[in-house]
């Protein structure tokens, strides 16, 4: 770039002044505009089970076409997993679903693995369904990505399923390397407050902290202070929506208490459901049938951004979420962009 100093500027104040314009006009997280905005001010493009794609292709459980690692490249900045122990029935309980496989299923049940690494795995509510492997090497592909793109930060919301402590977790983030850029908050939650003091993202990558990590569940932030209580930071709205829906809500769903939190989680997709007597079997939409209703369309995106204004006044909707994100010619990441008021 062209560096703007007098030529009665001592050579090393020009060269340091040279050194911050530099800086001043990187990207974060793609735009100049979001380098100065809080955490919490900022929307990012998410994927609703991330880790759930081919292969195999002919399972029901599948959410996204496309690896993580694409996903990443693509744009995508915040990605929803679940983790599994493998060979045991998880500890949330289970539906019908879960129940019929069960009775079919080939696996031992047990203890599962003793090794920390073997025993967390990315399963769809239960490994026979689809397992897509441990969660090292997932953590590897994100820690690469983070190594290769330095002014790009990016969240991990884990669902726990089994209900591993956050001293399970640890081995699989420290063993991939990705807790060197595990951000670790100044601040602890209160569920009587928000408005915390986030840091701006500028911050967060000066201080190469740029792996934010919530989990839903046993998050114990004494032990390890990077795996993050989601639900003393982040609200979602409904996310059980059976199709065809009319229009998506925009309440607070979880945590059930109502009190606001400092992010938002604007799930944006639906089931298939079949009901059998009193029990219901939900799966989700396939890419063809997500196309074929336009919900990834960015008429359907603006409309549910349009009905969280209504409810949540100009709060940022903090993580757009989607199956099949690639459904629908980028509107995710133009509703981001939108969202966030930079260009597309």
């Amino acid at each position: 770039m062209r560096c703007l100093h007098s030529v009665a500027v001592p050579l090393l104040l020009a060269a340091r002044i040279c050194l911050a314009q530099s800086q001043d006009v990187q990207p974060c997280n793609g735009h100049v505009e979001l380098c100065s905005r809080a955490y919490s001010n900022v929307s990012y493009a998410c994927t609703h089970n991330a880790y759930s794609y081919p292969p195999p292709n002919d399972v029901f459980v599948v959410n996204q076409r496309r690896p993580i690692k694409q996903q990443l490249e693509d744009g995508v900045r915040a990605l929803m997993l679940d983790v599994v122990r493998p060979g045991v029935s998880s500890t949330k309980g289970g539906n019908l679903l879960d129940t019929i496989i069960s009775w079919f299923s080939k696996k031992p049940s047990g203890d599962g693995a003793a090794d920390p690494l073997d025993s967390v795995h990315l399963c769809h509510g239960s490994c026979d369904y689809i397992d897509k492997g441990k969660l090292v090497d997932a953590l590897v592909v994100i820690r690469e990505f983070l190594d290769a793109n330095p002014r790009e930060v990016v969240t991990l919301i884990v669902e726990n399923v089994s209900g591993f402590s956050a001293q399970d977790l640890r081995p699989s983030f420290e063993a991939a390397g990705a807790s060197k850029y595990a951000f670790v908050p100044e601040f602890s939650p209160s569920p009587a407050q928000n408005g915390y003091p986030w840091p701006t993202l500028s911050q967060m990558i000066d201080k190469n902290q740029r792996l934010v990590v919530f989990i839903d569940d046993k998050a114990d932030p004494s032990q390890v202070p990077y795996i993050l209580p989601e639900w003393g930071y982040v609200v979602e709205i409904p996310y059980a929506n059976i199709a065809p829906v009319a229009a998506f809500p925009c309440n607070q769903d979880r945590p059930k208490d109502g009190i606001p939190r400092d992010l938002i989680v604007m799930n944006h997709f639906a089931y298939n459901r079949v009901s059998i007597g009193k029990e219901n079997i939900d799966t989700p939409l396939s890419a063809g049938q997500i196309k074929s209703a336009g919900y990834n369309s960015v008429d359907s995106l603006a409309a549910h951004v349009n009905t969280c204004r209504a409810t949540w006044g100009d709060r940022v909707l903090n993580f757009v979420t989607l199956d099949y994100y690639d459904v629908g010619d980028g509107a995710i990441f133009k509703i981001v962009d939108q969202i966030n008021g930079v260009a597309t």
